[in-house]
């Protein structure tokens, strides 16, 4: 449990140790200053966490048809709405594990698909790794061991700005001597490279986004031995092959949302064949970055329950999985549905604009009210801000629980869906 102290001045609580919901890295070191409802993050907190936690917290009110409601014709409304679709949608999923476990047992209810806002960049990952494999790791295995990080197209300072502080730059390690001397390699372009700092030495192999899938085939010819044509890129190309025979454990870091949607599967593919290449001979290893607004989590909760990361449907007499038919972009777009439930409790994912014939439930942040076209909108908490909860690392090997910083006021999104279902 987190460390509370007061202050004998100041009206303002501390809260020490606690863990950020607002990003998939799960940073559990966040100092929080709380006066009444209000939140302010002080300390290890990135400016993503900072704006977060500072969010103003509006009255939570229930809407049908535009009109304030109270909270059980709400729900009596969304499920009448559900009994009638024939071909309903449970999508956007910004919710903890138990919110997607509901939301999971709602989609088999209501013989509904089930999908997630932010797949699309998961997806090309996921295409790979369900093709052939590869080798990964740890967050931890990354700060303990690695003694060079190969960044391939990952801007982690715009999206991922602790992954600097807490995975490569820690204070102390299980081997501080690769600590002390590791290597950060960047390839991409110039501006989403990190800072290099008195502790840690960065390079940046300069590519263009449309070239990074050739720049890691470059890289993999170098390391299995054939010559490169001259060139400067490709002198340092092989200067870093050279480095990477060498380390004791390199480590590979994508963010698969973050590549060229065309070449991301090709990109991906190429990496993870050069880490098969690489582990022949010595210890390399792959992490992923990604999963923002519960994605890493519902992949994982929805492999767990069903055997499948998302994109799946109940309505047949057997479970279906498919990544192209049952993505939300594509079924919005083809007018596939006529009933969307879209959930988001960490206000991160706007709704979609929807066609007039497409009934919609939404169950997400109660600052999304004001916006929102829902036929019904029920309000709930955010995990880790308004109720306690438990999320998914980006790195699918820890759920981490987090703690509720605030007065309960809302309900979470996992108690909606569930009453829901209890009224059906």
């Amino acid at each position: 449990m987190p460390k509370r102290s007061h202050s004998g001045s100041a009206p303002a609580q501390r809260i020490d140790d606690v863990a950020c919901p607002f990003c998939p890295l799960l940073c559990d070191d966040l100092v929080i200053e709380k006066r009444g409802d209000e939140l302010a993050a002080r300390k290890h907190a990135c400016a993503r966490a900072v704006s977060a936690f500072a969010r103003p917290r509006p009255a939570g009110t229930a809407l049908v048809n535009g009109e304030r409601a109270n909270h059980t014709a709400a729900i009596g409304a969304a499920v009448k709405i559900l009994k009638a679709a024939q071909a309903p949608l449970i999508s956007g999923l910004g919710t903890d594990v138990d919110g997607v476990r509901a939301a999971v047992a709602l989609a088999e209810r209501a013989r509904a698909m089930l999908d997630h806002a932010n797949t699309a960049g998961l997806d090309s990952g996921m295409r790979v790794l369900q093709s052939r494999g590869w080798y990964t790791t740890t967050l931890a295995e990354v700060r303990n061991r690695a003694d060079l990080i190969i960044l391939v197209g990952a801007d982690v300072v715009t999206n991922y700005a602790n992954f600097m502080r807490r995975v490569v730059e820690p204070r102390q390690t299980l081997h501080n001597d690769r600590r002390e001397h590791r290597r950060v390699v960047h390839i991409g372009p110039q501006a989403s490279a990190p800072a290099a700092t008195p502790s840690c030495t960065v390079e940046t192999i300069r590519t263009r986004p449309a070239d990074l899938a050739a720049t890691m085939s470059q890289l993999r010819a170098a390391l299995g031995g054939h010559a490169l044509a001259r060139g400067t890129r490709t002198r340092r190309i092989a200067a870093l092959a050279a480095a990477i025979r060498q380390a004791a454990y390199p480590v590979f870091v994508w963010a698969p949302g973050q590549l060229p949607r065309g070449d991301a599967d090709v990109t991906i593919a190429t990496t993870t064949r050069l880490i098969d290449d690489l582990n022949r001979h010595q210890r390399a290893a792959g992490l992923v970055l990604g999963g923002d607004n519960g994605a890493i989590g519902a992949v994982n909760v929805c492999a767990w329950l069903t055997g499948f990361p998302l994109h799946v449907s109940f309505a047949g007499k057997t479970l279906e999985y498919d990544p192209v038919r049952y993505r939300t972009e594509r079924l919005l777009g083809d007018r596939a549905i006529d009933t969307l439930v879209w959930i988001d409790a960490f206000g991160d994912a706007p709704m979609p604009a929807l066609d007039d014939a497409i009934k919609c439930i939404a169950i997400g942040d109660p600052a999304a009210a004001a916006n929102t076209r829902a036929n019904v909108f029920i309000p709930v908490g955010t995990p880790g801000v308004d109720h306690a909860g438990r999320l998914v690392r980006t790195d699918s090997v820890i759920t981490l629980h987090v703690d509720q910083l605030r007065p309960r006021g809302f309900r979470s999104a996992a108690d909606v869906l569930q009453e829901l279902l209890a009224q059906w």
